[in-house]
């Protein structure tokens, strides 16, 4: 009896002092969920991954949670309304950590990116720059190509001196150089726009964006085969029903997603995904120099339909490792994925010029040019891009995937245009009864141009890809994958223009001819056989150790490619919470380009396939840290880079219009500084500065000039986005985006040794928008009309300033054969006005 009373005793004992034990090696979580009006949260799922630790908060939202101390956690906020986020805390022994959290709704569409609280960074494991990139931000935004791409130059080492075109430059490279994907699938972009006049919008979707990655260089051995940058956007998987739609006087949307609801007994689900958008810019083209009758017309539909068998839930299993600590294996729900993915896009440019009239030179010695015109161009394209996937997760260690996916595109260019034109100066001597007037011609004559083009481009690949986890934390991750791509190319030429200013044709040594003749067809097919592997190993707590690399054969340049490829990422401090807020990134890799089909091309529409792959050296470090200032959240990106070049192709750009001289090499480098502070310099909204400096130059292999500076040698880069809201009201607000770029170089065309002779006008421009929110929620209620959620009302101002930027050049002849260079002026201030309505 004394025996059993005995341990009775001990065993209250035991239990009584476990919960001080426990309570004096834990911390206390707690803080308060709201929304973009300040108001609480009810209902919030607050949980650490990989544990069963999980709350949800009141009805003012907030909520507690218990943790034991020492440990690092990714704290998931959740709610089926809002957006999901994440914060990331090790906590210390018998501390109090206050965390307010600010949840977005799914109707604004934010972009959750990983990292803590969604600020500008790196990502930890991708090394990724990651961005507070909001689908609400894109669509706020006054820009004229609203699309994620036009979102992304305003990315640290981003340039793009065109509002009419999505592509980009990074970091000296040229708009070939980049990559993009969509959940894993390759994009292509059409090959004979010239101008971004006649592009359309970019290919991403915001309507349907979750997420986006950006790197602009020392990415990963995961990605591939450009010099320059890869932008990772992944589409949504829709939880419910929603849609979109926007109305505006540029852009028309339409957007709608949905699942379905199983039935009794089964538990297979069927997701899609939809989206439609109609881009017309004749009330932008209308404001430039040329006159006439514009009427281009861009249209594109996208969607992903998935589908999860029956499936059930499994529980986790204990497993035994080989140092002889236990680890959970846990069984996801849904092991087995099926999607497809489609988008289709058609494109229409007609133009019917009437006449022109310009001004330029100095204050001092100025020109007008007036031109007549006859005829019309047209010009446009026709793409398809079609995918299956299937996605297989056995355990949360494995993840495998197999993508078939096939590209095309037809594309045209057909175009007569004459134009008389008549060249004068123009009197500058203010006071004067002729000041402004053309006070005697240089010259007058005839320019006509004349094209018939035809491009037909497929591209169809099938890959694997592999990732496994060696165990919860992640201590090893290892990526790899296979992929066989076929690439073919049927392409027609016949182009020809001529330049008179006095009565007859003679070229540029005073013989009879043209100015320019191209004619000739190509063929061109193309296989490529890529492997790539990648292992993440993350060292200490503190250090995360990434090595990898590719191999390529292209069969049709008879050329092996090996990229290897390293990045380490230091987390050097952290703060008072235990969140990291310092981290060093430093990253080496070489980075081969495989010629695709314009490398190839000469000038007179023949090829050069004795040609190798470009190459760049990427050699990168980079700084991320977090602070506060004004009691207020902030980060810093800094990045310093350089890049060897090898095995370049030389190039000069025309808008956006890329002509390769494929018969000569050279050997270059760029380097430079990007830096990007982003913080809530209004109190819970989101604004940032971006600035970038650059030099990048070449040197032609066999010549005795030496370095010259390339195309897109822009020296100084700024961009700033900024937000305020009225404080009494945080429905109202208004956006700033302002961009500013030093000119990038060009030169004569046609002349090799001239073509970045001559500089462009520094690029400026202001964009304003204000905006006015209507909610018909109120704490997840809708309490308006039935299924209407919100109304976005905006009004912009493109160009506020008024200024006349240069995009590109005409070269006219006077009467003595000399050649003057006329400007190409973009879009002129003009006004916008948009509505985005939401639908539950």
């Amino acid at each position: 009896m004394l025996r059993l009373v005995y341990r009775l005793l001990l065993v209250w004992v035991s239990v009584a002092a476990a919960p001080a034990g426990a309570r004096a090696q834990t911390a206390l979580l707690k803080g308060r969920v709201f929304d973009d009006l300040n108001q609480p949260i009810a209902g919030v799922q607050v949980a650490a991954e990989g544990t069963a630790l999980s709350t949800l908060t009141d009805e003012k939202g907030l909520y507690s949670l218990t943790l034991p101390a020492g440990i690092r956690y990714r704290i998931r906020f959740t709610h089926p309304e809002y957006r999901a986020s994440v914060i990331e805390l090790t906590p210390a022994n018998g501390r109090t950590y206050d965390e307010p959290v600010k949840l977005i709704l799914r109707t604004t569409d934010e972009v959750q990116i990983i990292g803590d609280g969604g600020r500008t960074g790196i990502d930890d494991r991708s090394g990724m720059l990651i961005s507070p990139i909001r689908m609400e931000d894109v669509i706020k935004m006054p820009t004229v190509s609203p699309s994620v791409e036009g979102f992304v130059r305003s990315m640290p080492g981003v340039a793009s001196n065109n509002e009419f075109s999505s592509q980009y430059q990074v970091r000296g490279g040229n708009f070939d150089e980049n990559l993009v994907y969509v959940n894993g699938i390759e994009i292509y972009r059409p090959f004979l726009a010239r101008t971004g006049q006649q592009e359309g919008l970019g290919f991403g979707n915001p309507s349907m964006t979750e997420g986006i990655q950006f790197s602009t260089g020392g990415f990963s051995a995961v990605y591939g085969d450009k010099l320059s940058s890869v932008l990772d956007i992944t589409y949504r998987r829709p939880t419910r029903f929603r849609a979109t739609a926007e109305v505006g006087i540029i852009t028309t949307s339409l957007h709608a997603e949905g699942v379905s609801r199983p039935k009794p007994d089964k538990t297979s689900r069927f997701t899609w995904l939809l989206g439609a958008r109609r881009f017309d810019m004749s009330y932008l083209l209308n404001s430039l120099n040329t006159t006439g009758d514009y009427r281009p017309s861009f249209l594109d539909a996208q969607g992903l339909l998935t589908w999860t068998p029956s499936h059930r839930a499994r529980p986790e299993r204990i497993v035994t490792r080989r140092d002889g600590q236990q680890d959970t294996v846990y069984i996801p729900d849904e092991k087995l994925t099926f999607s497809a993915f489609f988008a289709a896009s058609r494109n229409r440019y007609l133009l019917i010029p009437t006449g022109r009239e310009t001004t330029f030179g100095s204050i001092t010695q100025a020109f007008r040019l007036r031109v007549a015109f006859e005829g019309r161009e047209i010009s446009g394209y026709t793409t398809g891009l079609g995918a299956l996937k299937m996605e297989y997760r056995p355990t949360t260690r494995w993840y495998l995937n197999t993508i078939v996916s096939a590209f095309y595109t037809l594309e045209e260019e057909r175009f007569d245009v004459e134009g008389g034109y008549l060249l004068g100066e123009v009197n500058t001597s203010f006071g004067t009864s002729e000041f402004n007037e053309t006070e005697f011609d240089l010259g007058i004559g005839t320019e006509f141009k004349h094209g018939r083009n035809f491009l037909l481009a497929q591209v169809a690949s099938a890959e694997t890809n592999f990732r496994w986890t060696s165990n919860n934390q992640a201590t090893h991750r290892i990526q790899g994958g296979l992929r066989v791509q076929y690439q073919h190319v049927e392409d027609e030429l016949q182009e020809y223009a001529v330049l008179d200013s006095a009565g007859y044709l003679v070229d540029s040594t005073g013989q009879f001819g043209l100015d320019e003749y191209i004619a000739g067809k190509a063929r061109l097919d193309a296989r490529l056989y890529k492997a790539y592997l990648s292992h993440e190993w993350q060292l200490t707590p503190a250090i995360l150790f990434t090595w990898g690399g590719r191999v390529i054969w292209h069969d049709l340049i008879g050329q092996w490619m090996v990229s290897p490829r390293a990045q380490v990422l230091f987390r050097l401090r952290q703060d008072a919470a235990g969140q990291t807020d310092l981290r060093l990134r430093l990253a080496a890799g070489v980075y081969h380009q495989p010629p695709f089909y314009r490398e190839f091309r000469r000038f007179d529409g023949s090829l050069n396939l004795d040609l190798q792959a470009q190459r760049s050296t990427h050699l990168i470090a980079g700084l991320d840290y977090r602070f506060t200032a004004w009691n207020r959240p902030f980060r810093l990106f800094s990045e310093a880079y350089y890049k060897f070049l090898y095995n370049l192709i030389p190039y000069e750009v025309s808008n956006i219009r890329i002509r390769y001289y494929p018969d000569r090499v050279a050997d270059g480098y760029a380097y430079g500084l990007d830096l990007r502070v982003n913080g809530e310099v209004i109190k819970g909204v989101d604004s940032w500065v971006s600035l970038g400096l650059l030099r990048t130059s070449e040197d032609v292999r066999g010549d005795t000039i030496g370095y010259v500076p390339r195309p897109t040698d822009q020296r100084f880069t700024f961009a700033m986005y900024f937000q305020d809201e009225l404080p009494i009201n945080p429905t109202y607000k208004v956006h700033v985006n302002y961009v500013y770029g030093s000119g990038m170089r060009h030169g004569e065309p046609g002349r090799f040794d001239r073509r970045t002779l001559r500089q462009f006008p520094a690029y400026h421009r202001v964009d304003i928008g204000f905006s006015k929110l209507i909610s018909f929620r109120t704490q997840g209620e809708i309490r308006g009309a039935r299924g209407l959620e919100s109304i976005w009302a905006t009004v912009e101002i493109y160009n506020l300033l008024q200024r006349e930027n240069t995009v590109s050049y005409n070269w006219i002849k006077d009467l003595q054969n000399n050649l003057y260079g006329v400007p190409n002026y973009l879009s002129a201030r003009l006004l916008n006005v948009r509505l985005v309505m939401k639908f539950w």
